[in-house]
């Protein structure tokens, strides 16, 4: 279809990720994983622990498996989507346009960032939800338990929907559903537990949570009005980057729009029991569940970027009760407008739930595709100067974003230093025990970005000793992005 076709020419490009911003130190994690290291204990960062062994599963067979896995994660919150307007009644094709031309359209916004960890949770939250309105509450729950083992913080997004169908389906039984979806959760969770208990990860995966909590109640959230207004100026802050608020008010004009108790013409009745009838072979809820879910997931997407929200990217929690939204603007578009005219409206509806992204960024993001796409498939420079040193074996990184993906090409050396990147928001205690460690290493790569700050003491501190110790028994070769500096024969 020429809409669904449009919306993706608009979103691939987006889509590919590239080294530089957080992705390239991802990228080094996956790589690690796959020279044999353990998460959280061998190399360290503080995401959940499926999201790197989804992108180190993809680079075992090519390192440009990273677009692949957008794409992919896209095809799957776009598919649930396509799901939850036909099963609220959509027609089949308005269904798909929902959800394979505006889905992409709203979840490559202007909060998106290629590579990072949203869109894989947003993929399974929604596929939760679409499963759950299809009563198969056992895959549902087995979803839920990958969402928590890849993004944790989406849980209570996810939890309310479920909620809200099982109450909904209470008299037909909903609620023994949902205990199934509970059931199949703790199932993939227990065996996720249970591998990394085995691999020795499990408890740093458990102290990355008390990590997560300071770090999303330190520095970067406050305000003089208290954590919860300094978590929300952050993620939809006064410049308006990430257009938070367009999404939140487009949201809320689809509720005001296309009301719970819908009288347009062909309205259906907002009966909460699953029907079928031969107008809607496919429905098994109502729209006016549709609005229901709207409601919980904006609700709880805006308690969650309340509590946890720091970047202005975090706003993609938002794509969630957007991609409800326009499941159910297709569910009422057809009796009010043309085929044709409902797919531009749905477009429409995607672009500004998304936030209404510029197109200059969709025009940078086609131009850097090339650039992008040779960065994800080459070695690091970092790694083609330590591959000319056979008697290295051991390395360091001291840096904030990993801009190269360093450890990209440099399988076959040992890590010494699990935090191979720092930043001035870091604790004093993780800046000192990286300080300390990297002596340990034969060679220290060090990137541009330890530089002093003002107000930022432990930072300060941290950069001087890592120029005091390469200066004195180090000799430096330099890189495109970093000096590489190796510890001189005694």
């Amino acid at each position: 279809m020429l809409a669904v076709a449009a919306a993706w020419a608009m979103a691939l490009p987006r889509l590919v990720p590239s080294t530089f911003g957080d992705h390239g130190t991802y990228a080094s994690v996956a790589e690690r994983l796959l020279a044999g290291d353990r998460l959280y204990v061998d190399v360290w960062d503080n995401k959940d622990p499926l999201f790197y062994y989804a992108l180190a599963v993809g680079r075992l067979a090519s390192p440009l498996a990273d677009v692949a896995l957008e794409v992919l994660w896209v095809l799957g919150a776009g598919l649930a989507v396509t799901v939850l307007a036909r099963a609220a009644g959509a027609a089949p094709k308005i269904a798909v346009v929902a959800g394979l031309g505006a889905m992409p359209l709203l979840l490559t916004g202007p909060p998106y960032e290629s590579g990072m960890t949203h869109l894989p949770g947003l993929a399974l939250l929604l596929g939760a939800v679409a499963c759950a309105v299809r009563s198969r509450w056992v895959l549902a729950g087995a979803l839920v338990g990958l969402l928590l083992l890849t993004k944790l913080i989406l849980a209570p997004v996810v939890a309310g929907p479920l909620l809200v169908v099982a109450l909904h389906r209470r008299s037909s039984g909903g609620l023994t559903g949902l205990a199934r979806a509970v059931l199949g959760a703790v199932v993939v969770l227990a065996a996720g537990v249970g591998a990394m208990w085995w691999r020795g990860e499990l408890t740093g995966w458990v102290d990355n949570f008390r990590l997560n909590a300071d770090y999303a109640d330190g520095e970067l959230a406050a305000s003089q009005y208290g954590s919860v207004v300094g978590h929300l100026l952050r993620v939809f802050p006064e410049d308006a980057r990430g257009a938070g608020v367009v999404t939140i008010a487009s949201i809320v004009l689809v509720l005001v729009l296309v009301p719970r108790a819908w009288t347009g013409r062909r309205a259906q009745p907002a009966d909460p029991e699953p029907t079928t009838s031969r107008e809607h072979p496919a429905r098994t809820i109502t729209p006016a569940v549709l609005w229901d879910l709207v409601i919980a997931t904006l609700a709880l997407g805006l308690v969650v970027i309340a509590v946890t929200g720091t970047w202005p990217h975090h706003a993609q929690t938002l794509s969630a009760p957007g991609g409800l939204a326009l499941a159910l603007v297709a569910t009422r578009a057809v009796p009010l407008f043309s085929v044709r005219r409902a797919a531009l409206l749905l477009l429409v509806g995607g672009y500004l739930m998304a936030g209404a992204l510029h197109p200059y960024f969709v025009l940078t993001a086609a131009r850097d595709v090339p650039s992008s796409l040779r960065l994800l498939g080459s070695d690091s420079p970092d790694s083609a100067v330590l591959g000319s040193l056979p008697g290295v074996k051991t390395y360091a990184r001291a840096g904030s974003n990993d801009a190269s993906a360093h450890a990209v090409g440099m399988g076959d050396l040992e890590l010494v230093c699990p935090r191979f990147h720092q930043y001035p928001f870091d604790s004093a205690a993780a800046l000192d025990a990286t300080a300390a460690c990297l002596p340990r290493a034969q060679a220290v790569i060090v990137d541009d970005t330890p530089r002093p700050e003002d107000g930022q003491p432990a930072w300060n501190s941290f950069v001087a000793r890592v120029r005091a110790l390469v200066a004195t028994g180090y000799d430096c070769v330099r890189t495109s992005v970093s000096q590489v500096c190796v510890r001189r024969a005694s």
